[in-house]
């Protein structure tokens, strides 16, 4: 990797730490960024999808749930940058669900793995009742789930920002 590279890897990781610790002690406004962000980031990919779906129809075969699902991510893209704190609210609610659908299906899963006789479905069984509670939580208290959220994308872009200035570290040892 050339120089250059290498500290522009640098500085995106020091931006990302900076802006994950900003998100964790700035939930507020850091939660109303996240939804403009998924606002844009779901309009664009329902444009897509919408486009994906009418280019191919006419050479293949293409489901008509890429149309659907197009159609539902536009509109939510739609609704999250219309009104910024209704799409807050609605975000929130989507990731308690989110929460508490994943907690049901590995849950589910944990006993398919007991069937099937996997060590550890123990484990898996217990991190589905906890994601069951946590989505009831979520659900019952929109202010956990707010917290949740932005300290699960300030954490993230933390650990992103750690592994871009190891890279850096890293990628200079290889010469």
């Amino acid at each position: 990797m050339k120089t250059f590279t290498r500290i522009l890897v640098l500085l995106a990781g020091i931006a990302m730490i900076c802006l994950g610790i900003w998100f964790v002690f700035h939930p507020g406004i850091s939660l109303l960024s996240f939804t403009l962000f998924i606002g844009i980031l779901m309009l664009v990919v329902g444009v897509f999808q919408i486009i994906q779906y009418f280019s191919n129809r006419g050479g293949q075969k293409v489901s008509g749930w890429i149309l659907a699902e197009g159609i539902l991510s536009l509109l939510l893209g739609i609704l999250l940058l219309a009104d910024q704190l209704e799409g807050t609210v609605t975000l929130v609610l989507v990731f308690g669900m989110w929460v508490l659908f994943a907690g049901i299906m590995r849950t589910i899963g944990a006993f398919a793995a007991k069937n099937e006789g996997v060590q550890g479905w123990g484990w898996i069984l217990t991190l589905g009742i906890l994601g069951i509670i946590l989505g009831f939580i979520s659900l019952f208290n929109p202010i956990v789930a707010a917290i949740g959220i932005v300290i699960l994308v300030g954490t993230f872009f933390i650990v992103q920002g750690i592994n871009c200035i190891a890279t850096f570290f890293f990628v200079g040892k290889l010469k």
